[in-house]
């Protein structure tokens, strides 16, 4: 690692939890970019709060002088709808006649 990735905050991917009985949400970071473990940073009240507002870059609980980026993790790639795998297939059956 070189010196320049030493600063540059990490990615920590986090989901949103809530507190059971209580209204307070908090991001829980699965595995933490330093550390692997995991860990709780707050984000709002149930009903006053958007969560949203929380993410960005924050401390590591492991070691507060490191920082990393809480972001949400990237969605799956949609699937294709039965149209369109009907047509691949269709595709491939008249390419392979012509030759």
């Amino acid at each position: 690692m070189g010196k320049k990735d030493r600063h540059t905050p990490r990615t920590a991917f986090v989901t949103l939890r809530d507190l059971p009985g209580t209204r307070v949400m908090f991001w829980l970071v699965g595995d933490c970019p330093y550390c692997g473990a995991q860990h709780l940073h707050p984000a709002g009240n149930l009903r006053s709060a958007d969560p949203a507002d929380t993410l960005g870059e924050h401390p590591a609980s492991c070691d507060p002088q490191r920082r990393y980026v809480l972001t949400l993790p990237p969605r799956p790639a949609r699937k294709r709808g039965k149209e369109a795998r009907r047509k691949e297939r269709r595709s491939g059956r008249i390419s392979d006649l012509d030759e």
